[in-house]
């Protein structure tokens, strides 16, 4: 008899958000498995705050060529960031509990639209501001985003953007009109 893998909350949800993301965006399903191993390496508590902001992440800064890895990675930073910052846990914490609190279902759980609507009405409470900007910090400084979004890097040790990068663009006429 083959062995009995039993599933967890965490494994589901993580694996249903995976998925959804996946699927919405266009994305390969083979990094479910990724999202599951990043699942079992935290904890019950933080499991569903992560969640929830890689689901918000990835509705905050949307990019169809980036991978759910990479929005999980982000929100490993920010958890990592909250263990030893008390006031970014408040605000994780407050974050999760509202966002939860404005749908009629857990948030990690809503449709994309109605995720939307939720982050809408919480747009200007002071943790939503406070985690854009952790997540902002964070996802934008990855490499991998850098060559989704076609972002050559920084120019600095190159001579500058006027040796690089300033006179790039092809799509203008010659004439500059």
């Amino acid at each position: 008899m083959g062995t009995v893998t039993s599933t967890t909350r965490r494994r589901f949800l993580v694996a249903t958000i995976a998925a959804s993301g996946a699927a919405a965006s266009g994305l390969n399903l083979a990094l479910i498995s990724n999202a599951s191993a990043w699942a079992e390496a935290t904890d019950d508590a933080s499991s569903d705050t992560a969640i929830s902001l890689a689901r918000l992440a990835r509705l905050y800064y949307p990019h169809d060529k980036v991978a759910d890895e990479v929005y999980l990675q982000t929100v490993d930073s920010i958890l990592s960031a909250a263990a030893s910052d008390p006031q970014l846990q408040e605000f994780l914490d407050d974050a999760y509990a509202a966002l939860d609190a404005a749908g009629d279902q857990p948030f990690a759980t809503l449709d994309p639209a109605s995720q939307l609507a939720a982050m809408t009405k919480l747009q200007n409470e002071p943790f939503f501001t406070a985690i854009k900007v952790q997540l902002l910090l964070r996802f934008y400084v990855n490499r991998d985003v850098w060559k989704a979004i076609n972002y050559p890097g920084s120019s600095v040790e190159h001579g500058g953007y006027v040796d690089r990068g300033f006179n790039d663009i092809d799509w203008l006429p010659e004439d500059g009109r």
